[in-house]
């Protein structure tokens, strides 16, 4: 509801207040505190979110859990992701996804299963950890209005008992239904897909395991497309699409109809269940992601079948998209300009992916046995009647609108992550030695007079030089790349130089410091103007 606010007891300011404390509000939290911002946080629940959700994540992800310090906490509680086999009707592969081989260009395996509850937990414990950061379970936010210098939010708890706080900006992270989205009058977009499925998550016995599939399987069966899917440990889920008329209630699934659905796998004394969940899968994106001072990130901005694991993951690069361009509105170094590409930036690339989970959805959910048996051959013939592996990253896009200079190589991507050893002899991740902030990253030597030019354009923006081609070991910026990814890259794209974002995009690539100095000044006039879009 929107609307302004009488006789409510007034409390102190904070720069964002957060709706919803999932992991992806959880993370924007995190992120904020991290930057010395004041964040205050809400969650309509008193304790976790019980029923199945996420189950793979990706190397992106797990760059963003470096950043927050959770990253070798969150390792046990993952696995890294097997090969997926789209068997078709006659049970044969008519697909193959796979990740790539080491050496990771991120610093991290690319794609990982993990266990939620876990991942939610050290989340939660390292907002715990942060000074800047209240965090308040069973209270959400009740009504808000937007008075164009800052944000009035009226929060209330559970009991009722209802408070004032005002804020410079709202996130609303609070999920699909997102009643701050509602609230704004803000709809969504359809991509034309809405299935339903059924996802059972078990814990398997030791001895049951090696009668499973060693690997992620879609089975591609019209009378019942399912998939099944390796977790860590022990764990295994199944999601099983419904049959028309079956009902969307999970109470319409007990133990032994569960039982049931899961027997050609596993029967009771096989494992424990853990928990069942019946959802829609939706394909669907906010139409506008910003109104005034109020954003929306995660589910509130869009829904994402899980065929490619990204649901989660779209959400993180919400945040981590969010976070920087946050920190430099807040703190007057950037106009409120600056948040128009956050939705510029992350519309499109959410509908790319979400389009892509589409595709592999229609290959897995198709009903008729004719249809899939002319899928299934049609797919064969366009790989040769040879299966062939599609690496899972190649279906993830680069970032292409936005703050980027299009016009140069490797623009919009992703910067590798080497691990590397430092000049005094330390050796870590490239981030950890960087820092999220704006980096100039070098490989080829170069002289005083340029390492000093690009060392002062490269701090007026907060930011970094990391040479990792000098040959010298008394640069205070020299960085040795032990399992090399940054170099390759780079040689790849005929350039020595990158300028990488705080959110580890690449801004633009140059091929001499005078280029990488006009990228720099670019970048300096984009942050400040007015308007900084450009497709």
């Amino acid at each position: 509801m929107l609307g302004r606010f009488e006789g409510v007891p007034l409390v102190p300011d904070v720069d964002v207040i957060i709706a919803g404390v999932g992991p992806v509000g959880a993370a924007l939290a995190g992120l904020l505190a991290q930057r010395g911002l004041q964040v205050a946080a809400f969650d309509r629940l008193a304790d976790l979110y019980p029923l199945p959700r996420a189950i793979g994540l990706d190397h992106e992800a797990m760059r963003i859990f470096q950043e927050l310090g959770i990253a070798e906490r969150v390792l046990p509680f993952t696995a890294q992701y097997r090969p997926s086999e789209y068997r078709g009707v006659d049970g044969a592969p008519i697909k193959r996804l796979d990740m790539a081989p080491p050496p990771h260009r991120l610093g991290w395996a690319p794609n990982h299963v993990f266990d939620q509850p876990a991942l939610e937990r050290a989340l939660r414990q390292r907002l715990a950890e942060l000074p800047g950061v209240t965090v308040r379970y069973a209270t959400e936010v009740a009504s808000f209005f937007d008075e164009g210098t800052h944000v009035c939010v009226d929060i209330q708890a559970e009991d009722g008992r209802r408070e004032r706080l005002r804020a410079k900006y709202l996130v609303a992270c609070d999920g699909g239904s997102s009643p701050i989205r509602k609230a704004l009058g803000i709809g969504l977009d359809d991509l034309g897909f809405d299935e339903a499925w059924l996802v059972v998550d078990a814990i398997i016995n030791d001895d049951k395991l090696a009668d499973l599939p060693q690997t992620q399987v879609q089975y591609c069966e019209p009378e019942r497309p399912c998939t099944f899917v390796v977790g860590p440990g022990n764990h295994r889920r199944w999601e099983i699409m419904l049959q028309p008329g079956d009902s969307l209630s999970s109470d319409a699934f007990p133990e032994d109809q569960l039982w049931r659905l899961l027997s050609r796998w596993i029967r009771p004394g096989d494992g424990t269940l853990r928990r069942a969940a019946a959802y829609r899968f939706h394909g669907l994106i906010a139409k506008q992601w910003r109104k005034g001072r109020v954003l929306l990130a995660g589910d509130a901005a869009h829904m994402t079948p899980p065929f490619m694991a990204q649901g989660m993951v779209q959400g993180l690069r919400d945040a981590q998209n969010l976070a920087w361009k946050l920190e430099r509105v807040i703190r007057g170094e950037s106009p409120q300009a600056l948040l128009e590409t956050y939705g510029t930036e992350r519309q499109p690339h959410v509908e790319t992916t979400t389009r892509g989970a589409i595709a592999l959805g229609r290959v897995i959910c198709e009903r008729d046995p004719a249809q899939a048996r002319a899928r299934d051959a049609a797919m064969r013939a366009e790989q040769g009647d040879e299966i062939r592996t599609t690496i899972r990253q190649t279906m993830v896009p680069d970032l292409r609108h936005g703050l980027i200079a299009a016009g140069t190589p490797g623009a919009g991507q992703l910067c590798p992550q080497p691990l590397v050893r430092a000049a005094e002899g330390t050796q870590a991740l490239l981030d950890d030695l960087t820092g999220a902030r704006v980096r100039t990253i070098a490989i080829a030597p170069l002289a005083d007079d340029e390492i000093d030019a690009l060392t002062r354009a490269t701090e007026r923006l907060g930011g970094r030089v990391a040479l990792l081609g000098a040959d010298r070991t008394s640069c205070r910026q020299a960085m040795q790349e032990l399992q090399p990814v940054m170099a390759p890259w780079l040689t790849e794209l005929q350039r020595t130089i990158a300028i990488v974002r705080p959110d580890h995009y690449v801004y633009g690539t140059a091929a001499t410091v005078d280029d990488a100095l006009a990228l720099l000044d670019d970048l300096a006039t984009r942050l400040a103007e007015p308007t900084v879009n450009r497709v």
